[in-house]
């Protein structure tokens, strides 16, 4: 049974505070142009919110970020190289989750200068599927879909197969002597969700094997058994969308691409909505302590989350 959303849930996503969900609300969940006049004076807030000020005053004048590895102590974030949920790709797809794009000119020599330290082929690192999505869906929030760096990026993922149609990387690739490597649940769902942002695309054939790869294991259960989840992950719903695997990522991406109704997905968004209050509101269950933007607490209602299932439920009907 769908969850609708209630006034008082809908009250709660547009409170003035949190300029970025309240635009987000209006515009995607509530279906406002972005030329209405309110979503204007929101979006004009939000370069002015606590969080987009913040990220913005910790960016090198150079255009990125730095942070110390928790493990090696190193400062990384100047190249491709990354931190823990601090450093330059990251700090970029928190700017666009908040409705920041290119024509903020800080935001702007950022993506420049990381997009610039692609490699020829299109990969950023070790070809890690999870953060090609990431950065893909990333730099099309920002406006740089039509970027022929962004196309290089999804050239390569449509280029790479795999047996079972999902993804990997270059760690894992080839591992074992014996036996093929299964894709990443992880990278998949990335690329997934990079590609759903991405309509031109939804018919090719590469696409339909990821779709067809997820809609085997209705979503988020292992393809050999359909009464296990995949992963750990799908047991928490996290946020900030990094490399963790959420449940609503994948039931929003498969609507978006017009598979949200199938049959194979119900036993999914039943375990989404299992989160919800009477309400209606979602709990975050996991958020990293290391990341810089603070997007609620663990355990409570969030409003991200909530936005994100809700907003996965509109597109499916």
């Amino acid at each position: 049974m769908d969850i609708l959303v209630s006034e008082d849930v809908t009250k709660w996503l547009l409170e003035p505070e949190n300029p970025s969900m309240k635009y987000r609300t209006l515009v995607e969940l509530l279906g406002k142009s972005p030329n209405d006049h309110e979503a204007i004076e929101c979006k004009r807030e939000i370069a002015e919110s606590i969080p987009v000020k913040r990220l913005l005053s910790e960016m090198h004048p150079d255009g990125y970020w730095l942070q110390k590895h928790l493990r090696t102590g190193k400062m990384l974030g100047e190249g491709v190289k990354y931190g823990n949920f601090g450093t330059t790709h990251y700090c970029l797809s928190y700017l666009a989750e908040l409705g920041v794009d290119g024509a903020n000119a800080q935001v702007a020599r950022a993506a420049e200068r990381y997009l610039n330290l692609q490699k020829e082929d299109g990969d950023f690192y070790h070809h890690f599927s999870c953060l090609l999505g990431l950065n893909i869906r990333t730099f099309t929030m920002l406006g740089y879909k039509n970027d022929s760096r962004v196309k290089r990026s999804i050239d390569l993922l449509l280029n790479t197969e795999r047996p079972d149609g999902g993804y990997l990387c270059d760690m894992h690739e080839g591992k074992y002597k014996t036996k093929t490597v299964k894709s990443c649940i992880r990278g998949s769902v990335k690329a997934l969700l990079a590609f759903s942002y991405l309509p031109d695309y939804w018919k090719h054939d590469r696409i339909r094997k990821l779709i067809g790869y997820f809609l085997l294991r209705g979503g988020i259960f292992r393809s050999t058994n359909l009464k296990e989840l995949v992963n750990k992950d799908m047991e928490r719903n996290s946020f900030p969308i990094i490399w963790r695997a959420n449940v609503f990522e994948v039931l929003l991406a498969l609507s978006k691409m017009g598979y949200g109704k199938d049959g194979r997905l119900e036993r999914a968004w039943n375990f989404l909505d299992a989160k919800a209050d009477k309400n209606g509101r979602y709990v975050l269950d996991w958020t990293p302590e290391q990341s810089p933007w603070k997007v609620g607490k663990r355990n409570q209602p969030n409003k991200w989350i909530t936005f994100y299932a809700h907003l996965a439920h509109k597109v499916k009907e």
